[in-house]
C-alpha cells in the first residue's frame, strides 16, 4: 500500500500489524518517498531522463514524519536529485495544526502562534512555486494562515514530468 500523508501511512502501518498480526500478509505500507528512493536506489529511473527546471524548492516536512522517520527529508533531497531538482529542506517545527487540533476553537491562538513562531517567518521568504509540504495538515495550515498553497512534493514531481 502507498500513501502521501505520512502521519495516516504511519498509523496504518502500525495498526495493520496490531490487529491482523499474522494475519497479515506480506505487504507493505509505504510513503512514496519511501517507494521511490527504493526504485531508484534499484536503478530504476522510471524511464526518466530528468526534468531540470530553474526552481530551488523548499521542503516543510511534517513533524510526525521527520521525528518518525529521521532520514526522510535526506530521502526527499536524493530523491529530487535523481531527477535533476534542486531540493532544501527547511528546519521548522509544528506548523500548529496537528490533525484536528487546530480546527479546535480551544485551540485556534495555540495553533496560530505555533504557525507564526516556525512556519510563517520561513514561508514570508519564499514564493509559492517553491514551497513543498509533506503533511496534509501542514499544506492545510499554510492556506489557512499563509493564504498560499504549499504542494506535496511529489505533485513538484509530476508537474515536471508534464
Amino acid at each position: 500500500m502507498l500513501g502521501l500523508d505520512a502521519s495516516l501511512v504511519l498509523c496504518y502501518r502500525d495498526e495493520y500489524k496490531q490487529c491482523l498480526k499474522e494475519q497479515r500478509g506480506n505487504f507493505e505500507v509505504l510513503l512514496a518517498h519511501e517507494w521511490l528512493i527504493t526504485e531508484i536506489h534499484k536503478g530504476n529511473t522510471l524511464n526518466l531522463n530528468g526534468c531540470k527546471n530553474d526552481v530551488k524548492y523548499k521542503l516543510f516536512a511534517h513533524c510526525t514524519e521527520k521525528t518518525a522517520l529521521a532520514n526522510s527529508e535526506n530521502e526527499w533531497i536524493e530523491i529530487f536529485s535523481a531527477f535533476d531538482l534542486t531540493l532544501e529542506k527547511i528546519s521548522v517545527g509544528c506548523c500548529g495544526m496537528a490533525g484536528t487540533y487546530g480546527h479546535e476553537k480551544s485551540n485556534l491562538e495555540n495553533s496560530k502562534g505555533l504557525f507564526q513562531l516556525s512556519w510563517q517567518p520561513k514561508l514570508a521568504k519564499l514564493s509559492s512555486e517553491q514551497v513543498l509540504a509533506t503533511g496534509f495538515s501542514c499544506r492545510s495550515q499554510v492556506k489557512r494562515l499563509g493564504h498560499e498553497r504549499a504542494r506535496h512534493p511529489i505533485e513538484a514531481l509530476l508537474q515536471c514530468l508534464n
